[in-house]
C-alpha cells in the first residue's frame, strides 16, 4: 500500500474508498498547485484508458477525482511526479 503526504498550505486531500474505486476530494490552496493538478489531469485525459481516473471540477473550485482501484498507484505516482504530493512511501 502506498502512503502519501502533502503540504496543507498548498493542497488538501481527503479520500473515500468504494467497492471499485476511491474518490479523492481535492482543494487547492494556490494557483501554482492548480496548475500542477491540471498537469496530472491532462496526463490521464491523454491516455487511452478513459475510465481509469475521472476528474470533476466542482462549482466551489474543488475537485472530485474518482480513481479505479487498479489505477490508484499510477494516480499517486503522477501526483507525486507533478509535485502535488510531498512524499510517497510503501507500507
Amino acid at each position: 500500500m502506498l502512503r502519501y503526504t502533502f503540504d496543507e498550505s498548498l493542497i488538501v486531500i481527503t479520500e473515500a474508498a468504494n467497492t471499485n474505486d476511491v474518490t479523492f476530494q481535492i482543494t487547492v490552496q494556490t494557483e501554482e498547485m492548480r496548475r500542477r493538478l491540471k498537469q496530472v489531469r491532462s496526463y490521464f485525459e491523454d491516455n487511452k484508458d478513459y475510465t481509469d481516473v475521472l476528474f470533476y471540477t466542482q462549482a466551489d473550485g474543488t475537485y472530485e477525482v474518482i480513481v479505479r482501484n487498479d489505477s490508484i498507484h499510477p494516480f499517486l505516482i503522477h501526483a507525486f511526479r507533478f509535485q502535488c504530493l510531498k512524499s510517497l512511501q510503501w507500507e
